[in-house]
């Protein structure tokens, strides 16, 4: 008799066997755990365009679309922070709290540049 069950692997966690499922079409994006831009791009996904999700998801690409997401973001943040520091300098003070202060504005306004930019986008 031909049976048509798919040949599941299996890995032991606590004492519980969990099937070693794979979402999307490289185990490597799996892995990766995605970091705070990559979430809110793939709930941004989720909740405003469901359709290209679920598009996403069936073709196996989601999680290699949101760590792209997060990468850029990354990158992007990191030049707008030092093109920021260029035309608002950090202040030449001892008060540690004014240096915070002044650091914490400029990672503000990066990341409501690449909310908008990056994050908030359909891919």
């Amino acid at each position: 008799m031909n049976s048509s069950n798919p040949n599941l692997n299996y890995y032991e966690m606590d004492g519980l066997l969990y099937p070693d499922l794979q979402i999307s079409n490289q185990a490597e994006a799996d892995q990766q755990p995605l970091g705070k831009y990559g979430r809110m791009a793939l709930n941004f996904l989720r909740n405003h365009h469901p359709q290209r999700f679920l598009i996403l998801k069936m073709q196996g690409n989601l999680m290699e679309k949101m760590l792209q997401v997060e990468q850029e973001a990354h990158a992007k943040m990191e030049v707008l922070t030092k093109q920021l520091l260029r035309l608002h300098p950090m202040p030449q003070t001892e008060d540690i709290l004014e240096r915070t202060r002044h650091l914490n504005q400029i990672k503000s306004t990066t990341e409501e540049l690449i909310l908008n930019d990056i994050i908030l986008k359909p891919r």
